[in-house]
């Protein structure tokens, strides 16, 4: 770093002017803002705790008025939860590992 000059300046390079690089700057500056607050680690988590609500009460009703014998209900229900249930995995450990880091 040069001395007598910020950081902020050290880093911008002679080209770097005009509206672009403003507002590239200010949707850098809002996504440390939201990075550092953890915010998009919340948003993902509630999302998928809504789909969860989404997809249960979808089943649910699914297994109300159906047709089909139970084996069969039971059997569709597990081919939505099943890969639903691994996104939800993999996003809650994310979730934990990002608080724990």
């Amino acid at each position: 770093m040069v001395a007598g000059v910020s950081e902020d300046q050290n880093l911008r390079r002679a080209s770097d002017g005009g509206v672009l690089c403003w507002v590239a700057l200010r949707i850098a500056d809002f996504w440390d803002w939201i990075d550092n607050r953890d915010i998009d680690k919340h948003v993902v988590s509630v999302f998928i705790m809504y789909g969860t609500y989404y997809i249960t009460n979808w089943a649910m009703g699914y297994a109300e008025k159906g047709d089909r014998p139970g084996l069969e209900v039971a059997a569709i229900i597990a081919a939505v939860f099943g890969p639903y249930m691994a996104l939800q995995a993999a996003a809650i450990a994310w979730y934990f590992r990002a608080r724990t880091e």
